[in-house]
């Protein structure tokens, strides 16, 4: 039976490399000012660390209008495996392309089996003209 992780982080940023058994987030952010609406971005990483899981786990990534709960875009389901309960799992996803039809706050939320594990905001303001 497997067992939901939870999450000690959960970021936005621009870019996630490993290197020399470090993890490196570059450019962490919560806010974007596009040039104009509707707004494709074309990339952004959403990192997590997760623990207390145990055995095979899907997860996947939505992201959320707050003001209303409109999907807006949605991560490919994607498998994990958590060997024991200690184990740590660092997880990063490339999201790309997601539309942002208007400014306002958004939801990334972090999904394991289908349930709710975390979120993040990352607020879109509006367009200075």
């Amino acid at each position: 039976m497997a067992v939901i992780p939870a999450a000690k982080a959960l970021y936005l940023c621009e870019e996630v490399d490993a290197e020399g058994g470090m993890t490196n987030l570059y450019a962490l952010f919560n806010a974007l000012r596009p040039h104009n609406y509707p707004h494709t971005h074309p990339s952004f990483a959403c990192f997590a660390q997760l623990i207390g899981g145990l055995g095979r786990v899907s997860f996947h990534i939505d992201i959320r209008r707050a003001s209303d709960s409109q999907l807006v875009h949605s991560t490919n389901v994607l498998p994990l495996q958590f060997p024991d309960r200690t184990t740590l799992l660092q997880v990063a996803v490339n999201l790309e392309g997601c539309i942002f039809e208007s400014p306002g706050v958004y939801l990334v939320e972090l999904y394991c089996d289908n349930a709710w594990v975390a979120d993040t905001t990352l607020l879109l303001r509006e367009v200075i003209r």
